[in-house]
């Protein structure tokens, strides 16, 4: 058991270390991996860590669905994370949306912070369907988010709302779980 754990922790470093190589190719003033690098990193990789249910619309195109909605503080670099990726043998696909409705056809959809005041909203629109939210917003996961990005000190961190995963019919691994700064259940 002791083997799997740290097995499950080296394929989610690699993840991370995945963001670290980016930011080697940027000029030595900016060498540090920036937030959003380290952000999209995490993006691509909660998809290897969440089983959606086997009845879960597909994209169109068969491709695994990132999407970003409101504005886009990634720029290139979550296209650059995902470039060439596949998650659940589909290649990985981003797509920018400009409503929560759009939202039904994403796998992971992340919610800017520049839609908190939507917030409410955007989480009923996408109540029970199965998609992973995840924002950057103050408090998204204990807002109903499933999963909400922090910054502590120079460090990304994350809280997972395990009940509202698992309300949408997903399935988070205990990876994703460990790795968690918080994890909210039985709310």
């Amino acid at each position: 058991m002791a083997q799997v754990i740290h097995a499950g922790r080296r394929r989610w470093a690699l993840g991370v270390a995945t963001a670290a190589a980016m930011a080697c190719a940027l000029p030595a003033a900016a060498q540090r991996p920036r937030e959003y690098q380290v952000k999209a990193a995490y993006l691509y990789g909660f998809g290897r860590f969440v089983e959606w249910p086997a009845a879960a619309p597909s994209a169109a195109d068969g491709a695994f669905v990132v999407c970003v909605l409101g504005e886009d503080p990634f720029g290139r670099l979550l296209d650059q994370a995902v470039e060439g990726g596949v998650v659940k043998n589909q290649p990985v696909s981003v797509r920018r949306i400009g409503r929560a409705e759009d939202g039904g056809g994403c796998d992971t959809l992340f919610v800017s912070a520049s839609e908190q005041p939507r917030l409410p909203r955007i989480l009923e629109v996408l109540d029970h369907r199965p998609v992973l939210t995840v924002g950057d917003s103050p408090d998204f996961a204990q807002h109903g988010g499933m999963i909400g990005f922090s910054v502590e000190g120079s460090r990304v961190r994350f809280t997972v709302n395990l009940d509202a995963a698992q309300g949408a019919g997903l399935m988070l691994q205990s990876e994703l779980l460990r790795v968690a700064a918080t994890v909210l259940r039985g709310r």
